[in-house]
């Protein structure tokens, strides 16, 4: 392994492909989190395929069939379409950046979007005809809710289009069983189909032109683009209570002022658009042309927004010995600070004591948060730096390894380090080595391997801060009990 991926893993790479985005049909998507983008059903509809025909009049039939069923108040048909919008993590789109975890349509959202379109008197008089309708017209839908539930209606649809580009660039794929809507039965099929599939999870590709970081298809700029656009134009005229005529003759009506009488909100927009249909017409319009212009969507990743699954593979690629001891201390020094950036600071790596004579690995500052401002307040362990050293030994640790980081504590500096290897063979034995130097007063050693960083990666992708404390303590009470 020459040097550490500080972004994370692309589809093609997981797959070993050799290949750039812009010669694929498909969104190069990440191989374990979500991406921050949205599919626009408009963006599908531009490609003007037999495909995409396909897919803008299953959509169409999809609404047309909700759509009736709240007018005749079809409450178990409406229930069986709107709770089965949950969240399709194999498409990998929205705003999670820890994993696929995704912001989908839960059983609670769910219910209440069932509420809504109920309830909305655009869809009980059939105002709305079609999904950008609804995106403007019922409360609750915005533009990552479009996109889950384009996914859904479309998943089918979907998975050919994958296995499709699979066989073009010869990507394995494997039998997973399969949720979709059926448009021959009008209801959610379970059966099973083969999709590729990255550290156990099946993916689906979707076509580059479908995807947008920021659709055009939103109710702020519905609202803020056309509708008070017409409304400025409506008030512009002397004598108007929003307008002002300026020194050389300008009648001017300010944006601020509209929006403090007409504040957007779902009802406003329903009844707007009920006496100016030809203004939504209009915007849709608009979301057809800008959908043609065809225009791709581009990845940014940023270097700190690694899964923890994404940190595990990189940590496991890493061989034990010194060739790779730089890589194992830079992914560890990455690891760290994503695991405790909230309970130390000012990481340094490489940090010079003893006029020079001696090195550290990594030291952290200790902040008032969690288990190492604990250390200083319960525990009395005197640890304004917390030290840390890494060792990408192939073999077990010893007493020098231990002494070493030792040798680093001081009154001063502070009486806590941890120990970072690969693996722990003689777990009793370790646990022995750091008893001693506490027993000799010569300071606290914690010592990890692998897989404890894997679990409080883990952890950390979860949110479960409280365990990652707990799990410290763990491995506090081990050496002082």
């Amino acid at each position: 392994m020459d040097k550490i991926i500080t972004r994370p893993q692309k589809f093609t790479e997981f797959f070993g492909l050799k290949i750039e985005q812009d010669e694929l049909n498909f969104l190069d998507i990440y191989a374990h989190q979500d991406i921050a983008l949205f599919l626009d059903p408009f963006g599908i509809s531009a490609m003007g395929t037999k495909w995409s025909k396909e897919c803008e009049n299953q959509i169409a039939t999809y609404f047309q069939y909700l759509l009736d069923s709240i007018k005749v108040g079809d409450k178990q048909t409406i229930k069986k379409l709107l709770s089965a919008l949950h969240e399709v993590n194999e498409v990998a789109l929205g705003y999670s950046q820890n994993g696929s975890t995704g912001r989908g349509i839960g059983p609670k959202q769910a219910k209440e979007i069932q509420s809504a379109f109920e309830t909305s008197q655009a869809a009980i008089s059939g105002d709305i005809k079609d999904i950008a309708d609804c995106a403007l017209l019922i409360p609750g839908i915005n533009r990552d809710k479009i996109s889950d539930i384009t996914s859904n209606i479309l998943k089918k649809q979907l998975i050919e289009f994958t296995k499709e580009q699979c066989d073009l660039y010869s990507i394995p794929t494997k039998r997973v069983a399969i949720s979709a809507f059926d448009f021959e039965i009008l209801n959610f099929k379970s059966y099973f189909d083969y999709l590729p599939i990255v550290n156990g999870k099946p993916k689906i590709l979707l076509p580059i032109t479908s995807v947008r970081q920021d659709p055009e298809l939103s109710k702020d700029k519905y609202y803020r683009n056309f509708v008070l656009e017409f409304l400025r134009a409506e008030h512009s005229h002397a004598g108007d209570s929003l307008a002002s005529v300026l020194k050389n003759g300008t009648i001017k009506v300010t944006i601020a002022d509209l929006k403090k009488t007409y504040p957007m909100g779902t009802d406003f927009l329903y009844d707007f658009t009920k006496k100016n249909p030809k203004i939504l017409e209009k915007y849709k319009e608009e979301l057809r042309r800008t959908a043609l212009k065809g225009e791709k969507a581009k990845l940014e990743p940023k270097r700190r927004i690694l899964s923890a699954d994404e940190r595990i593979e990189i940590l496991k690629k890493i061989e034990t010995g010194t060739k790779e001891a730089t890589n194992f201390h830079k992914i560890t020094f990455d690891n760290l600070i994503e695991i405790f950036g909230n309970r130390l600071y000012d990481p340094k790596g490489e940090v010079k004591i003893n006029d020079g004579r001696k090195r550290i690995d990594i030291v952290f500052n200790n902040n008032e948060k969690g288990f190492f401002h604990q250390l200083n307040n319960l525990n009395k362990i005197h640890c304004p730096k917390i030290f840390v050293e890494c060792k990408n030994y192939g073999k077990e640790l010893g007493n020098p390894e231990i002494d070493q980081l030792q040798t680093r504590f001081s009154k001063q500096r502070g009486m806590f380090g941890i120990l970072l290897c690969r693996t722990i063979e003689n777990k009793a034995k370790m646990i022995q080595r750091c008893k001693d130097v506490l027993h000799d007063r010569e300071g606290y050693i914690i010592v990890l391997e692998d897989k404890d960083i894997e679990q409080l990666l883990k952890l950390k992708e979860k949110n479960e801060e409280t365990k990652i404390d707990q799990f410290m303590n763990q491995k506090l009470d081990e050496i002082i009990m």
